[in-house]
């Protein structure tokens, strides 16, 4: 057995674009992820200020005084018109959105009040990142949704540029919860009869992370650390069943029959290298994460306990992963099981697991299919243990863990070739 163990372990160690792709890559994509989206996820704020021009097309009293005018050919009581103009006096959405992004996220919105050509010029230019614009009939438009339920809803207009695709989809996130409060309050307005929309700076954009430990926020950088270190796990092995396609075409498995030594040591072997590198690749990435960039600091020997133990169970649910590649590899005789996997299937399980983006940003049916992911209940797992939350809350993610990794095994040894169909 230990021959066999020895025997995968060199195997891999003399490939040396496989050890780069397993211990390097996942080091430079944490490094990449972790500084672009830095303070995203809370654990320290966005050192890089979005620069953004704010382009008011509308005119206010322009708009409201359209609004009465509307207002007074509609056949309402008077009584009503007068409550529903006083109820447009209150409602000044363009101001609410102009004070919100000049005065309450001055810490990361950098506002230019411009026109529509010295936007476009300066967004050519890639002077600013995006352009928001407050088009001509907003405020007539919103009075008549809102007030008499006769238009359809007003809408902002975000131009993105290029060159800051990223920082610009934060400028359409920060107005979407925007727009939302807003609805939202309208519609508490409407179901109280309140004449008054009171959507303040604080209801708008105010976002407390809460954690149920006192620990800090997880940082961008420690989750992506977490995220790449289950994600490349897989490359583990799908790389070991590449191995056994090489060995099959060599006809190792029919020499080790030959020897009179039983198939499934062959297996057992590369299952424990599996556990090995895993074990070895995980721990190294978190290392120098900690080291390098100063993650998971400051952390207890009770906390690095729980995250070794988990780090375990992990690498057996990827070392029995392993064990289906090979078996399957091995069965149908074709490297295609392997390079499917690396180029398909571990795309999918990293996204649903929340390798790069957390996975309650998804809907509710994606978040519970990537829940069952081994990645996905792993790097949750991790996610508690950084948090400083004990073992025992950890525990159902293990089991659950524990179950899928005994059943994927026991598939494995069922689809292995048995003496038979190996000869």
């Amino acid at each position: 057995m230990v021959n066999f163990f020895l025997k995968d372990i060199k195997l891999l160690l003399r490939d040396r674009t496989e050890l780069l792709v397993i211990f390097l890559m996942p080091f430079i994509l944490m490094l990449i992820l972790g500084f672009a989206l830095k303070g995203v996820l809370g654990g320290g704020e966005s050192t890089r200020e979005l620069e953004v021009a704010l382009v008011e097309e509308d005119n206010s009293n322009e708009g409201k005084a359209q609004f009465v005018s509307y207002l007074e050919e509609q056949e309402i009581p008077t009584i009503a018109k007068e409550q529903i103009i006083e109820a447009s006096n209150q409602i000044a959405i363009p101001s609410i959105i102009h004070t919100i992004l000049t005065e309450d996220l001055t810490e990361i919105v950098a506002v230019e009040l411009t026109d529509k050509e010295t936007a476009d010029e300066k967004l050519a230019a890639k002077e600013i990142d995006a352009i928001i614009t407050i088009p001509e009939g907003f405020t007539y438009t919103t009075l008549k949704h809102v007030l008499l339920q006769e238009a359809d809803s007003a809408n902002l207009l975000i131009k993105k540029g290029e060159h800051a695709v990223f920082d610009s989809s934060i400028v359409e996130n920060i107005l979407s919860q925007i727009a939302q409060s807003i609805n939202l309050e309208t519609a508490i307005a409407k179901e109280s009869q309140s004449t008054e929309i009171r959507p303040t700076s604080d209801e708008v954009i105010k976002r407390e992370t809460e954690t149920i430990t006192n620990g800090e926020p997880v940082s961008s950088m420690e989750y992506y650390s977490i995220g790449m270190a289950v994600m490349f796990a897989f490359f583990i092995a799908s790389t070991m069943a590449a191995k056994s396609y090489s060995e099959q075409t060599q006809h190792v498995l029919d020499r080790i029959i030959l020897s009179g030594r039983h198939p499934l040591q062959f297996l057992i072997g590369k299952l424990f290298a599996v556990i090995m590198l895993v074990f070895f690749q995980v721990n190294v990435l978190f290392v120098l994460s900690s080291l390098i960039m100063q993650s998971f600091q400051p952390i207890s020997w009770q906390t690095i306990g729980i995250m070794e133990l988990i780090t375990f169970f992990y690498a057996l649910a990827i070392s029995a992963i392993a064990c289906l590649l090979i078996a399957l590899t091995l069965r149908l005789r074709s490297q295609a099981v392997s390079s499917s996997f690396t180029s398909g299937i571990v795309s999918v399980l990293a996204l649903l697991g929340g390798s790069f983006t957390p996975i309650t940003t998804f809907p509710e049916v994606i978040q519970m299919i990537g829940s069952w992911t081994p990645n996905g209940m792993t790097l949750r797992a991790y996610m508690l243990a950084s948090q400083g939350l004990p073992f025992a809350d950890i525990v159902p993610y293990v089991i659950r863990l524990s179950w899928i990794t005994v059943f994927i095994f026991i598939l494995s040894v069922v689809l292995f070739p048995n003496r038979r169909v190996a000869a």
